[in-house]
C-alpha cells in the first residue's frame, strides 16, 4: 500500500505534517477531514530508488532564465486573477517542468505560509533568485504592485537573455574555428608529418626552413607532450586562481573590453545591461543608491562595476551620476549626457531604458555584420595554416626531384 506525505492545518490554524498509508490520496484526505484537519497538500512518497535518482539529478539541475520568465508570467497572471500568493505558489509547484525550480518553490511556499514575506523567502535561494530579482519583488510587495513587478521582471529577463544570446553567438563561432584549427594542426604535425620524417632525413639536400621548423615541432610534441599537457594544466590553474582575485578579475574584464571587434560587442552589451537593470530598478521603486549597489554586483564586468561604484559614491555625496559616466574611457560621452538630461528632467528611468534599447540594437546589428564577414575570414585563416603545412611537406619533394634529375 502506498504511503502519502500530507500537510494540513488543525483547528487552531497550526501547520502539521505527517505520513499515512492508504489506497489513494482521496482516502488520505477523508481521514484528515475526519480528524478535523484542513488539507493543504497530499503527495505520494517516492520509493528510495526514485528519490535517489531525484537527488542525483537535483545536484546537476539548474534553473534557466527562460524558466524564470515563465514563472514570472504565470505568477503574475494568477495574482492578477485574484488568487492568493500561497495558492498561486502551490499551483506552480505542481506544474513547473524544471525540478530544481519546483523544489525551490515548494520551500518558498512553506516560508510564505509560515508568515515570511515573499522577498525574504526568495532571498534564501540566491543561486536561483538574484539580488536584482529579490529587491524588485520587495519593492513590489512594499508598493502593492507585485503583479506589475513580476511582469516587468519577465520582460527584463527576456531582453537580457536576448542580448546575452547575441554576444554568445558572436563569440562562439570564432572560438569553435580556433579549436578546430588547433586540432587539424596537431593531427597533421603529430600524425602525418612523422611519416615523411624518415624520407626527409635520408635526403642529401638541405631542407627548407618551414620543413625544419615543423620537423622539430613534431618531434618535440611527440616526445615532450607530457610537458605540454602539464604546462597547459598549470597555466589553467594559475589563470583560474588569478581571475578569482579582485585585481585579476578587473584586469581580465578590462582586457576583454579592449579586444578588437569582440571587445566592442562585450562593451555595448555591458552598457546595455547597466542601463536596463538600473532603469528597471528605479522604475520599480527601488531607491537610487540601493539600485546602483545592485547594478554593481549584477552588471557582469568588473571594469564597468568599478565605474558604477564611483557613480554610487557620487550619488551618496549628493552629486550627479553623469560626471563619472563622462569621465572614463569605457562609457561613451553620449551615455553621460543622456543620464544628465534624465536627472534634470526627472525621467532617468525612461532615458536609461532608451540607452539600453539603443545598445541592444547596436549589438544585434554588429553581430549580424560580423556573422557575414567572419566565416570567409576564418576559412582563409584555416586555409593559410593548412597551406603552410602542405608547403613544408611538398617543398622537400620538389628538391628531391631536382636532385634525382
Amino acid at each position: 500500500m502506498p504511503a502519502y506525505i500530507y500537510r494540513a492545518r488543525d483547528a487552531s490554524g497550526k501547520m502539521i505534517s505527517g505520513k499515512l498509508e492508504a489506497i489513494n490520496s482521496s482516502t488520505v484526505a477523508d481521514k484528515l477531514r475526519e480528524m478535523s484537519y484542513f488539507v493543504v497538500s497530499i503527495e505520494e512518497e517516492l520509493v528510495k530508488a526514485k528519490a535517489l535518482d531525484a537527488d542525483i539529478l537535483a545536484v546537476f539541475a539548474r534553473v534557466r532564465p527562460r524558466d524564470l520568465v515563465i514563472f514570472n508570467n504565470q505568477l503574475a497572471t494568477m495574482i492578477g486573477s485574484g488568487l492568493t500568493l500561497v495558492t498561486s505558489l502551490n499551483i506552480l509547484c505542481q506544474q513547473v517542468e524544471n525540478k530544481k525550480l519546483q523544489e525551490v518553490l515548494a520551500k518558498v511556499r512553506d516560508e510564505v505560509e509560515s508568515g515570511t514575506s515573499f522577498s525574504a523567502a526568495l532571498e534564501k535561494h540566491p543561486k536561483v533568485f538574484s539580488v536584482l530579482f529579490v529587491n524588485m519583488i520587495n519593492a513590489g510587495e512594499t508598493g502593492g504592485a507585485l503583479e506589475e513587478i513580476l511582469l516587468r521582471l519577465a520582460v527584463f529577463a527576456e531582453q537580457s537573455e536576448e542580448i546575452m544570446s547575441n554576444v554568445k553567438t558572436a563569440l562562439t563561432y570564432p572560438l569553435l574555428i580556433v579549436v578546430v584549427t588547433i586540432g587539424v594542426v596537431l593531427f597533421l604535425v603529430m600524425g602525418v608529418f612523422p611519416k615523411f620524417e624518415v624520407l626527409f632525413n635520408s635526403m642529401d639536400a638541405a631542407l627548407p626552413l618551414p620543413t625544419q621548423i615543423l620537423l622539430k615541432l613534431s618531434y618535440w610534441l611527440r616526445t615532450k607532450w607530457h610537458f605540454v599537457l602539464g604546462g597547459i594544466i598549470a597555466a589553467a590553474v594559475m589563470f583560474s586562481r588569478y581571475i578569482k582575485t579582485k585585481v585579476g578579475r578587473y584586469n581580465i574584464d578590462l582586457l576583454m573590453l579592449k579586444i578588437p571587434v569582440f571587445g566592442t560587442i562585450i562593451k555595448k552589451a555591458g552598457i546595455s545591461r547597466f542601463a536596463r537593470t538600473l532603469g528597471t530598478l528605479i522604475n520599480s521603486g527601488v531607491p537610487i543608491l540601493q539600485s546602483l549597489r545592485i547594478v554593481e554586483t549584477t552588471v557582469g564586468n568588473a571594469a564597468i562595476a568599478k565605474i558604477v561604484s564611483i557613480v554610487s559614491e557620487n550619488v551618496n555625496r549628493g552629486e550627479s551620476m553623469a560626471n563619472p559616466l563622462r569621465d572614463n574611457k569605457i562609457f561613451p560621452l553620449m551615455v553621460g549626457h543622456m543620464v544628465s538630461v534624465g536627472e534634470e528632467s526627472g525621467t532617468l528611468d525612461t532615458i536609461l531604458n532608451k540607452i539600453a534599447d539603443f545598445y541592444d540594437s547596436e549589438v544585434d546589428s554588429t553581430v549580424k555584420r560580423l556573422s557575414s564577414i567572419i566565416e570567409p575570414i576564418m576559412l582563409i585563416f584555416i586555409g593559410a595554416i593548412v597551406a603552410v603545412i602542405a608547403l613544408a611537406l611538398f617543398l622537400p619533394m620538389f628538391n628531391m626531384v631536382n636532385v634525382i634529375k
